[in-house]
């Protein structure tokens, strides 16, 4: 096999090993000593790894422990764009956060949010002296490699170079991400997903969305559009119209939105619920709201919600069936009611079969998911996507050249 070809695929081993030595290098890649100790020293000499603490000995000299040379990557900008707000991350691809701050876009218009982002990364980086990269990670369709938001239902964007237009904008490099996928490398990275190949993060907010881990690896689909399981039809009797206009899509009937509107129209057909004084008072309700209430055993709350959480329970027998994972992790704000993950355990146990294995959990992260998963997407692509690696290595004065 080529050098340049061994030299990627050790560099992709180090990284997520984090630290390992030439011996278990040499039998990991079936190589010799000699063989292998050339390949390091290249790496060396070009200061893209490091030789740092020794080893423990087992009889015999203690070997030297390889690293990733952290140095030669600057630090990591994230814009996380939620549907209502904007997660600003600046860190290190170590994984060290030394700023978060969330920006609400309440009172923006969708025609000034594409501005406010060049604002807030022109600010960020004027403070900033080391940023050698910026991630954009966006709900709605997204094509990963061409840098495009192909639809964006919350910011009302179609086939938008977001990458391009930062990148000539700011000229650092760009990467474009999926917020769920972002997650799935999160919790792939530092969360409850180390070490497992075959997993799904399934996400509500104001949409739903999973995102699927198979063999390790992220599956895109073909169209790089795979997991809208939002907009399976759930429900055929339904009236409601989803985003994508199909009636009774899963993100119409268990999505934030779905059960916050329900609540607020049966409220205004005089209904009974405690939110009624709540409503009136601040002129909506959000899932804050809902969740009190649930808490409170508010009964019009329980029954919308209760009959969200069934189908919810459908769509995850759904994947469950289809894709057959490890683990699933919940992600969103009704996922942290005990109450309704008490009726979504109760709900799944109706379709599961025996031999069905899944772990299905709500995510531990919190908002670290939204925080850390501009770096999880910088520290993927490292070593495993040569131009953009190539292009934040030589932003810093750092080489990267293998040809």
């Amino acid at each position: 096999m080529k050098q340049s070809v061994r030299e990627e695929e050790i560099l992709r081993i180090i990284k997520e090993r984090k630290t390992i030595s030439r011996l278990e290098l040499a039998e990991l890649f079936d190589l010799t000593p000699a063989r292998i100790s050339k390949i390091i020293k290249s790496l060396l000499d070009k200061k893209i790894i490091l030789e740092r603490n020794i080893g423990v000995s087992t009889g015999g000299r203690p070997p030297i422990i390889l690293t990733i040379n952290e140095q030669i990557f600057g630090d990591v900008m994230g814009l996380n764009l939620a549907p209502k707000n904007i997660f600003l991350t600046v860190g290190k691809i170590n994984g060290d956060i030394s700023k978060r701050k969330k920006y609400s876009l309440e009172k923006i218009k969708d025609d000034d949010i594409l501005a406010f982002i060049d604002k807030v990364i022109a600010n960020t980086l004027a403070a900033e002296k080391k940023i050698g990269v910026i991630t954009i990670i966006i709900t709605g369709f997204v094509d990963q490699k061409k840098g495009t938001s192909i639809m964006s239902p919350h910011y009302k964007w179609r086939n938008l170079n977001i990458v391009k237009h930062i990148e000539d904008k700011f000229k650092l490099p760009v990467l474009l991400e999926h917020d769920v996928r972002a997650m799935a490398l999160t919790e792939q990275q530092i969360g409850s997903c180390r070490g497992i190949d075959n997993f799904v993060i399934f996400n509500i907010c104001e949409g739903i969305g999973t995102c699927t881990c198979i063999d390790g690896n992220i599956y895109r689909g073909f169209n790089s559009i795979a997991g809208e399981m939002g907009h399976i039809v759930i429900n055929t009797s339904s009236i409601r119209k989803c985003s994508c206009g199909k009636r009774g899509c899963l993100e119409a009937e268990s999505s934030n939105t779905a059960i916050i509107n329900r609540i607020t129209s049966d409220i205004k057909i005089g209904k009974y619920s405690m939110l009624k004084d709540i409503l009136a008072k601040k002129g909506s309700l959000d899932m804050n709201d809902i969740l009190l209430a649930v808490k409170k055993r508010d009964f019009l709350a329980i029954q919308v919600t209760n009959e969200a959480v069934e189908y919810i329970a459908q769509g995850l027998n759904i994947l469950v069936s289809i894709i057959d994972p490890e683990k699933i992790i919940l992600v969103g704000e009704i996922f942290t009611s005990k109450f309704l993950m008490d009726t979504l355990k109760f709900e799944l146990n109706k379709f599961s079969l025996e031999f069905q294995k899944c772990v299905i959990e709500p995510t531990k992260l919190g908002d670290e998911l939204f925080y850390y998963s501009p770096i999880a997407v910088v520290v993927k692509n490292i070593f495993e996507n040569r131009e953009f690696t190539k292009k934040y290595i030589t932003k810093i004065g750092g080489k990267y050249d293998f040809d």
